[in-house]
């Protein structure tokens, strides 16, 4: 090979070998710019995901809170209910019986058309 030839191909084996070597010291500096944004991208993430956590722990125990309450106000309710009615079967033991019987027919009437059908 002539000496002007040998030099291209040095010079180019040189120049693919400085390209390669940009490249390689590119590819560290993204890959160091990658991995420095992960440690904060991955702290905002998890504080993201603690926050909504909290949020859905905090709307339970706010519902659960509001039933507890709503089911001590339905037993108080009920437990009025209940007295009133004793109060009134034991002031008028007749018409509680009259009225039970009548209820009861209604119901085997309309429960007996449906079972005939």
């Amino acid at each position: 090979m002539d000496n002007t030839t040998e030099t291209k191909i040095n010079n180019t084996r040189d120049g693919v070998t400085q390209i390669g070597k940009d490249l390689r010291a590119d590819a560290h500096a993204t890959i160091d710019k990658v991995a420095d944004q992960v440690p904060p991208t991955a702290e905002r993430l998890r504080a993201q995901a603690h926050t909504g956590v909290d949020k859905v722990a905090d709307g339970v125990e706010s519902t659960s809170e509001r039933l507890a309450a709503r089911g001590k106000q339905l037993a108080e309710s009920c437990r009025t209910l209940t007295e009133s009615s004793r109060e009134h079967v034991r002031a008028s033991p007749v018409i509680s019986v009259l009225v039970a019987a009548a209820a009861g027919y209604g119901i085997s009437k309309l429960l007996g058309s449906r079972s005939s059908k």
